[in-house]
């Protein structure tokens, strides 16, 4: 028995250091293969981290892009009343018009100026100019100048803003397609005022026309603690309109800029800053502000002499602008 009983302790003994030696090699053929798979997941990553990074540098992510309801448009100049059988036989399908001269007058009727007992000189018929308009196929964007914010006295200030508000509200009635405003000068000292302004201008308006703030492009890039001003107006309004009137196509000094600055060894700082902002050109916008560019997807504002940026513009492939007279 006892014979036995050694063999049996032996038999079991063996049976552990093969259940041992077993178990050792699956782990080490299991890490082996963790560590291969892990490195070559290393290595995948590594080769395509550049592509990444250089994709992220040129791609707005989606979340970032902030949405627009108005449509994508190449408008023209036009003066309300005037002849427009021209634009349709040259395939033009978008205007833009001004609802005030350069004198500020209204140029259209006005149905408030009359029950208010104010004067007016507008007459053209609002109303019957964008029915025939749009019996045509043409879409009418509109700017309204805004001059009440430039108001000192409060009280004239608020009632100038009211005045132009119910304009705003009326022509929007009339079938204007869009409108946006001028002259309000956003910063982020008076966006609350600007914010309440136009959501009172929304308010009024009981049609579905579109309303937008003109922006410059220091407005696009203004930024404080990390809140973009442009994004602030965005959350008020329905688009933004980049004006670039009065911009150079480029930022190249001329000649005569080239042949000062050489001959003058350093600049002073004030000298410097106006360089700096002489710098700002249509191209400069075009080719450095691509992402706010996509991010608002603001209409491009260009002068009827402004043929060259315009020109440019169409070549960057950019196909939402809007020409001023």
């Amino acid at each position: 028995m006892a014979v036995k009983r050694v063999r049996m302790k032996n038999k079991h003994r063996a049976w552990v250091k093969w259940v041992v030696a077993i178990g050792i090699v699956a782990f080490l053929g299991v890490t082996f293969a963790a560590s291969v798979g892990i490195g070559n997941w290393l290595l995948r990553t590594a080769e395509q981290y550049p592509a990444s990074v250089e994709q992220e540098s040129v791609t707005v992510p989606p979340e970032k892009i902030i949405p627009v309801r108005v449509p994508a448009i190449k408008a023209y100049a036009y003066s309300l009343g005037d002849r427009y059988s021209g634009y349709v036989y040259a395939d033009i399908t978008h205007l833009c018009a001004p609802l005030r001269d350069a004198d500020g007058a209204l140029v259209f009727s006005s149905r408030v100026c009359e029950r208010a007992g104010w004067e007016q000189n507008g007459r053209v018929d609002l109303a019957t100019n964008t029915w025939e308009l749009h019996q045509s196929g043409l879409y009418l964007c509109a700017f309204m100048p805004i001059s009440g914010f430039a108001e000192e006295d409060e009280a004239v200030r608020e009632l100038v803003l009211s005045y132009e508000a119910s304009l705003i509200s009326e022509a929007a009635d009339n079938g204007v397609d869009e409108i946006f405003l001028t002259g309000l000068d956003p910063t982020h000292a008076n966006i609350t005022e600007v914010a309440q302004y136009l959501r009172r201008v929304k308010s009024l308006c009981s049609s579905d026309c579109a309303i937008g703030v003109m922006i410059t492009p220091e407005v696009l890039l203004a930024e404080q603690y990390d809140v973009y001003l442009a994004a602030q107006l965005m959350s008020v309004c329905d688009f933004l309109v980049l004006d670039l009137r009065g911009l150079p196509l480029s930022d190249a000094p001329t000649a005569q800029e080239a042949e000062t600055e050489a001959q003058s060894e350093t600049l002073t700082e004030q000298e410097s800053e106006t360089r700096e902002e002489q710098m700002l050109s249509v191209e400069y916008v075009m080719q450095n502000l691509q992402y706010d560019l996509t991010r608002y997807s603001p209409r491009l504002a260009l002068s009827e002499q402004q043929t060259d940026a315009l020109d440019y513009i169409i070549a960057m492939g950019y196909g939402n602008w809007v020409i001023i007279e």
